[in-house]
Order: structure tokens, then C-alpha cells, then sequence
């Protein structure tokens, strides 16, 4: 077939006169087989053959979901309810935590940075002591030179450079920080993470409110700051945790901040 078309094009182009209407015919005859073509190729829209480096695979795109109610996931699902059992695997394998402090309260006594668990009330109060806990993961470096990596249980370590880890702490108007707490993980001898509160005014001002170093060597722990007794004024500052690490090595790693703050 594609041959009689060339054909009939050849016959109209030399053959005869060269007029105007023969080259609209032949302008009309070309677009004809580009517009077969492409209904050939559009035929299937749900899946094509293509290759890559020579090897032809095929490319599912699928479908689209035109009932909705019919599915777990969607509004107005009437039909069994499979309750999960539970994850069978973890994301992350199991980790040594034989070093990990104990939790608040079970050494007997409260920590500065502790409340008694029983006095916390379910629902949120206007006053109070709270908590601001972040993941050390949650973290990143504030230049691009300093690259990291993520080790386990939601630590991490810079692996090349030294520059600051850091994160927008954003608290209530006039609530009081009172203490920094820093989860760590920590086998150097020679090298000791340390994290900060810092405000900046944006007009090039700094102010580190307070600072905590991880201590020892044993691995897993923690530190509490100092009381810091700081009224956040969001009105005039930007308030920021930041982390140095003092090696890039994963024998420290920042596995979380939390701060304990007051609202009167």
C-alpha cells in the first residue's frame, strides 16, 4: 500500500503538469499517512512495547479507578474490614540498646527535665510542661559541603565535613525553654557531639541559649542541659536547633533532641 501512495505521489509531482493544486493534493497525502501512523501507535493506550539498550519490555500504565466505595481506603466502603496483625518485619533491623539509660522514673527519682508521668493529663492543658522531640534523622546540614548518612534507629553522622546539622524549633509565644536534652550514640574517645539552642534576630545576630556534649564512650545515652529559664519571643527571633558532631565518623551519631519548655 505504501508503495502505491509513493507512487501516486511520484505520478502527481513529475508526471504532468506541476501545478498549485497537484502539490495540495501531495501535501494532502502526506498528512493522511502521518495520521494513520499515529492512530496506529495510539491504538492501545494502556500499555506499549519499548526497548533500551535492546531489550523490549513491556510497560504496564494501568487503569483508572472508576467506582469509588469499593476499596478499603475509600469513603463509603461497606464490605469486610481485615484488621492488621500487626508489621511482621521492622523497617530497620534490631539494634544494641543494652546501653540506652533508663527511662524517666525507673531509677527511683525524676531527672531536672522530667514530670511525673501520672501528672500529665491526656488531652493538651493552656498550662503546663511540654515536650518538643525530634529525630536525629529529621536533621540536615545547613551547607552543601557536609554530606551524612543514616545509621539506625533514627541516628545519623556527617560523613564528610563539619558544618552545623539543623532544625526550626517552633514553640508557643511566650512559653519558657527550660532544658535541651541530647540522644546520642557515642563510642570516641576523642570525640564528643554537641547541640545547641540558638535565635537569630535576622539582621546577622546570634545567640546560643544553651549548649549540651555527649559524654563518655559506652554508646547509647543522653545529656540534659543546664536550666535555661528562656521566654520564646517569636516577635523578634528565629529559634533553631543545631548539632555538631566534632567527627565525621559513625562512632557519633545524633539520635534525637528534645526540649522541655513551660507554658504559664
Amino acid at each position: 500500500m505504501q508503495e502505491s501512495i509513493l507512487a501516486f505521489v511520484f505520478h502527481l509531482t513529475i508526471g504532468g503538469k506541476k501545478s498549485a493544486k497537484r502539490l495540495w493534493i501531495v501535501l494532502a497525502a502526506v498528512l493522511l499517512i502521518a495520521a494513520l501512523t499515529a492512530v496506529t501507535v495510539i491504538a492501545d493506550p494502556f500499555g506499549w512495547a519499548s526497548s533500551e539498550d535492546g531489550v523490549e519490555y513491556e510497560e504496564w500504565i494501568g487503569t483508572v479507578d472508576t467506582v469509588i466505595g469499593d476499596d478499603p481506603d475509600e469513603p463509603g466502603y461497606t464490605g469486610e474490614v481485615v484488621t492488621s496483625s500487626g508489621v511482621l518485619e521492622p523497617s530497620e533491623g534490631p539494634i544494641d540498646l543494652e546501653t540506652l539509660p533508663a527511662q524517666p522514673g525507673s531509677e527511683g527519682e525524676l531527672r531536672p527535665d522530667e514530670v511525673n508521668s501520672e501528672a500529665l493529663e491526656a488531652e493538651p492543658q493552656l498550662a503546663g510542661y511540654y515536650y518538643d522531640f525530634s529525630a536525629g534523622a529529621t536533621m540536615r546540614p545547613r551547607a552543601s559541603l557536609t554530606n551524612w548518612e543514616y545509621d539506625s534507629g533514627g541516628c545519623i553522622h556527617p560523613s564528610k565535613g563539619y558544618d552545623l546539622f539543623t532544625l526550626p524549633l517552633d514553640l508557643p509565644q511566650g512559653a519558657s525553654i527550660d532544658y535541651l536534652r541530647l540522644y546520642f550514640y557515642d563510642t570516641s574517645t576523642t570525640a564528643n557531639g554537641t547541640a545547641f539552642i540558638t535565635i537569630y534576630d535576622g539582621a546577622g545576630g546570634i545567640d546560643d541559649l544553651i549548649s549540651v556534649s555527649s559524654v563518655g564512650s559506652a554508646g547509647y545515652g543522653y545529656a540534659v542541659s543546664d536550666y535555661v529559664n528562656h521566654v520564646v519571643d517569636n516577635v523578634n527571633y528565629a529559634y533553631v536547633l543545631n548539632y555538631s558532631s566534632g567527627t565525621p565518623s559513625s562512632s557519633v551519631r545524633l539520635c534525637g533532641l528534645r526540649v522541655m519548655y513551660y507554658i504559664p
